[in-house]
């Protein structure tokens, strides 16, 4: 072999062997970057058959219901289908929807109650409108128009109201100079709401127009001769405001009341001023220093003097026609002006109709009362005149007009639609005799028993409950000495 050829043959073996070489590293690396590839497509396989399955369990779920979110307007957590709705939104379209599923896993209809829900107290932090202003029907006209036995008793005693309703009568005169005993009357239901220092602190020392605001302390309250006109059996209502319930409560006791009801107006402010953003404007200042709470109330407590038993003394009272909570609109700022409802409620339970109203306003003037305070424009007091209406004993339907009888009178289709206070128990239980051969002591008149009154006629001046035999809280037993030889161990 030529050496030219051997060295060609050398050179090219040398090039044979380096591109060999470099054969098996490109085919190393090839094999290297085949196995990276399909490494890298299996990967892409699995995430695809992920997504696939993920897909196809998509779409074995079952349908969403049209327009469901959840019970607070969010997509429910899981859920993979539709945009989250914000709150707030479509939250009627919400209420009226149904799904299958219910909260507690059972397929049932949600209600509505579950979608959707009234917070009045953070429509109260947002707006002002206190709860109470949403509910229906606050109104006397239209409180009954559900209940057509109530409708009708209340129909019918308005009626006898209107034709037995002496005309108004007023006297301008300072309460605290003023003797009442002159009045030469005795009245059956006497009205007081005195200008209390709350009343003041509420203005802030602002003027208020047609307002007596001249505060009385409970030392003056005192003095007033209340219990001297207070016929035998009567009542007493007393306005206290939001703070002076105590001295109220002290005031009818002086004067020979017992507490036995406690009204209470809770004020709405549907009708109050609203600024730009749509929140209520303060109008008044119900809350002071002391106050821990926002207080949109006012007490007026009941009083009674004699005793008055509901089922027996049904010419004089007429129990359970209304109830003791008013709620009524606000008044403007400053204003002491309480709702009128409580006249109607007055009127409606007692049928004496000898009514006083003190510290009274020319707002207050109505038919069937005489009212007495300094801040009074007009006067119309006739003694002899006002006396003269209340002789005799005539009572509807007898007395036609307001001449004559001091009681209003009833008559058989309202003592039949009144609602009656229930049964004693145990009243009037006629036993059956028995054989004994010892001599029983005699038993006790059930008509004396039935003349006892009730606790909840006696008011204040009921007994207090029998107190529950508790043994567990008897002292343990005193436990004997014993001798330090007995002790040891036998």
């Amino acid at each position: 072999m030529p050496e030219s050829a051997r060295d060609d043959a050398g050179s090219g073996g040398s090039h044979g062997r380096r591109g060999h070489s470099r054969s098996r590293r490109g085919k190393k690396s090839h094999k290297k970057a085949g196995q990276d590839h399909s490494r890298h497509h299996g990967h892409t396989r699995d995430r695809d058959r992920s997504r696939r399955g993920r897909h196809s369990e998509r779409g074995n779920a079952p349908p969403p219901p049209p327009g469901y979110y959840g019970p607070f307007g969010y997509m429910p957590h899981g859920m993979p289908w539709g945009p989250p709705v914000p709150y707030g939104m479509h939250m009627h379209a919400l209420a009226t929807t149904r799904s299958n599923m219910a909260d507690d896993g059972v397929s049932m209809q949600v209600s509505e109650k579950f979608l959707m829900r009234n917070d009045y107290c953070q429509t109260f932090i947002d707006t002002g409108q206190r709860p109470q202003n949403f509910i229906r029907d606050l109104d006397y006209q239209s409180r009954y128009s559900e209940y057509p036995k109530i409708e009708r008793l209340i129909k019918l005693k308005q009626d006898i109201l209107a034709k037995r309703a002496t005309p108004s009568m007023s006297l301008k005169c300072d309460l605290r100079e003023f003797d009442l005993t002159s009045l030469g009357i005795k009245f059956d239901a006497i009205l007081i709401d005195p200008p209390w220092e709350e009343y003041q602190t509420r203005n802030v020392g602002m003027y208020v127009p047609n307002e007596d605001l001249a505060t009385w302390t409970t030392d003056e309250l005192r003095q007033l001769k209340i219990g001297e006109i207070a016929d035998t059996q009567s009542f007493c209502f007393l306005w206290c405001g939001e703070t002076h319930l105590e001295q109220g409560r002290e005031l009818l006791r002086r004067w020979g009341f017992r507490r036995v009801e406690d009204i209470c107006w809770v004020k709405t402010n549907r009708l109050a001023r609203q600024d730009e953003r749509g929140r209520v404007k303060q109008g008044t200042v119900m809350y002071g220093d002391s106050s821990a709470l926002q207080r949109s109330k006012e007490h007026c407590i009941v009083g009674v003097k004699g005793t008055l038993k509901r089922s027996v003394d049904t010419h004089f009272i007429h129990a359970n026609c209304d109830v003791d909570l008013i709620m009524e609109e606000e008044k403007e700022f400053g204003s002491t002006q309480k709702p009128m409802e409580l006249y109607e409620t007055i009127e409606h339970f007692c049928l004496g109709r000898r009514r006083l109203e003190l510290f009274g306003l020319d707002r207050n003037l109505r038919d069937g009362w005489l009212t007495l305070g300094r801040g009074l424009t007009t006067s119309n007091w006739s003694k002899s005149l006002y006396h003269g209406w209340f002789d005799g004993d005539n009572t509807w339907p007898d007395a036609k007009d307001y001449k004559g009888g001091r009681l209003l009178g009833s008559i058989p289709e309202i003592e039949m639609l009144r609602p009656k206070s229930p049964v004693r128990q145990g009243a009037r239980l006629e036993s059956a005799p028995t054989v004994s051969s010892r001599r029983e002591p005699p038993a006790a008149d059930p008509v004396e028993e039935d003349e006892k009154p009730l606790p909840e006629d006696l008011g204040e001046m009921a007994p207090p409950l029998p107190k529950e035999d508790d043994d567990d809280l008897l002292p343990p037993p005193p436990v004997a000495s014993l001798d330090p030889k007995e002790m040891r161990y036998k």
